[in-house]
């Protein structure tokens, strides 16, 4: 018979900097960095909040947005809405460092890592869109009364026109 004998732990990893992470302030550069090490995503998308929907035409607005590539958008609590363009920084290199790093945006240097979506919950995301028929689905189910408004609202723009009265002008 054979024994099992488990691996070997690897050895623990050494951590980029010796500072402890606070669980509020600010953080240091080295702190961030050893938040922020083997991972990019901030450097891979764009959010922008929008309006919140509350019309036929916005709801079809964002269903077009969404039949577009790269573009999907999530609702957070609160009826916080998002759109999110998948689109990689220009001055991120290929090995994944900021090629501007000094000389970065202010909003990324105020990033903070604590938050980011890979370490934390994404609890406040009720809901996600990935194409404009997702968009739909969830109007009808979440909110019957705006689906109903936006189906009229849908049908009287793609109704075809009367025919011309004789002797209109075009």
């Amino acid at each position: 018979k054979k024994s099992f004998r488990p691996a070997k732990p690897a050895p623990a990893a050494i951590p980029l900097t010796a500072e402890a992470i606070p669980e509020d302030g600010p953080l240091t550069p080295a702190q961030n960095m050893m938040l922020c090490a083997g991972c990019v995503r901030c450097c891979t998308y764009v959010a922008v909040e929008v309006d919140a929907p509350d019309t036929p035409w916005q709801y079809d607005q964002y269903v077009w947005l969404l039949y577009h590539k790269n573009i999907w958008m999530y609702v957070e609590k609160g009826n916080h809405w998002y759109v999110q363009f998948e689109t990689v920084c220009d001055k991120l290199s290929p090995v994944g460092s900021c090629t501007v790093h000094g000389t970065h945006p202010v909003l990324c240097k105020k990033y903070d890592a604590r938050n980011c979506e890979r370490r934390g919950e994404l609890s406040d995301v009720t809901a996600r869109f990935t194409n404009g028929d997702d968009l739909i689905a969830w109007i009808k189910e979440k909110r019957p009364k705006h689906h109903a408004r936006y189906l009229a609202w849908y049908t009287k723009e793609h109704a075809p026109a009367p025919p011309a009265k004789p002797g209109a002008k075009p």
